[in-house]
């Protein structure tokens, strides 16, 4: 059978979702980091509040990466490129401060949003985070919230790093 006839025989039998490519497609592990659509991690231990946050922030163009646990959100955050955290305060075994304390320690520069209800939220908690939102507000004041700590994260990423100084042993700096 000459060459020609047997490629397309074989091309015939295979399966249609095989893709015949010429060159091989390198597939990256990890998104980039200028992404377009920032990565939140989502930290609540109520699990129909997770899959409401998951589906309106996944409509607005994020991705939404949940955890009912804040063991489970840290092993996320350590495993994965995330953009921004939004965790609830009050939870059994690690409340949202711990959780914020933990990323902030193998991440400092993610920032962290503490969303929760309760009013009895520790003034030390308030310092570790990046931004407090309370669960009684309004859609549009969470999702500002979570775009204002996006746009700060970029604007410190984004700085020019600051010139070094002159030194003061008899040299002279040009400008």
């Amino acid at each position: 059978m000459p060459s020609t006839a047997r490629a397309r025989s074989v091309a015939a039998s295979a399966p249609n979702h095989v893709v015949w490519r010429s060159k091989p497609v390198s597939v990256p592990k990890k998104r980039p980091i200028c992404s377009g659509s920032p990565t939140l991690l989502w930290v609540d231990d109520f699990q129909p509040g997770l899959e409401l946050y998951r589906t309106m922030f996944e409509g607005l163009g994020f991705k939404v990466l949940t955890a009912v646990s804040g063991k489970h959100a840290v092993k996320l955050a350590a495993d994965n490129l995330i953009d921004v955290v939004v965790t609830d305060y009050e939870m059994p075994g690690m409340n949202g401060e711990a959780v914020a304390t933990a990323i902030k320690s193998i991440k400092p520069k993610v920032p962290v949003v503490l969303f929760s209800g309760s009013t009895l939220v520790s003034p030390r908690a308030r310092r570790v985070v990046d931004a407090f939102c309370d669960k009684a507000g309004s859609r549009n004041q969470l999702s500002a919230t979570i775009h204002r700590v996006l746009q700060k994260k970029r604007s410190r990423t984004l700085q020019p790093p600051t010139p070094g100084r002159a030194s003061h042993e008899g040299h002279r700096a040009v400008a």
